[in-house]
């Protein structure tokens, strides 16, 4: 049986496409508020896994602003505490290159699917121009769901009507790997842009695009 053509290519968002690291807004509030310790922020923020709930639209930044507030008697105000929350991305270099240089102007159609809330969308677009030259994108805020759960690979397959042989989804986490494999969607793991390099050549080697 002939191997189906490598069409389609979903990129992560997140240490990814751009780097991130919530130390960097942990660390951010500590030093303005001198009684805050980052680390029982850090776990505070984990244990209530507040990313997954701002990810998922179930709260708003402005709601978790307010929580955190009350519970640390914090005294900055919202614009510095989301200047902190927004500014923990840099640019993945390597990525951009690739992205610029190799794919814009090839066969493969290009998409995003991201654990991702507004106002991190929206910085991520202000400061890192590249990242907006993938327009088709599933959200995790606007479909109120989050990357493992299946239902968010559904989604992407159906709403671009993609054929999951003829896609590669690249994320650099494991979990979120394995569950776009159960969709029938080919993977790359993203722990090196060296090894993902590698990896990307052989699907290209194995499945052309006519």
């Amino acid at each position: 049986m002939e191997t189906p053509a490598l069409k389609n290519i979903i990129f992560d968002l997140g240490n990814t496409l751009v780097y991130f690291d919530y130390c960097y807004f942990f660390d951010g509030i500590s030093r303005l508020e001198k009684k805050v310790y980052a680390g029982k922020l850090r776990d505070f923020f984990i244990e209530n896994k507040f990313d997954i709930k701002i990810g998922s639209n179930k709260i708003n930044i402005k709601q978790a602003f307010r929580i955190l507030k009350k519970k640390f008697n914090l005294r900055i105000g919202y614009s510095d505490f989301y200047y902190l929350y927004c500014d923990i991305f840099w640019e993945n270099t390597q990525m951009k290159n690739f992205l610029e240089n190799k794919l814009l102007d090839s066969e493969y159609k290009l998409f995003m699917l991201s654990n991702v809330d507004a106002s991190h969308i929206n910085f991520i677009d202000n400061n890192f121009p590249y990242v907006k030259h993938i327009k088709k994108r599933v959200l995790s805020y606007k479909v109120k769901t989050v990357k493992p759960e299946k239902k968010i690979y559904r989604h992407i397959l159906e709403k671009y009507n993609l054929v999951p042989e003829e896609t590669v989804f690249v994320d650099d986490l494991k979990a979120n790997i394995l569950a776009a494999k159960t969709q029938g969607i080919n993977t790359i793991h993203y722990t090196s842009h060296n090894r993902f390099v590698r990896e990307f050549n052989k699907f290209t080697k194995k499945k052309k695009v006519k």
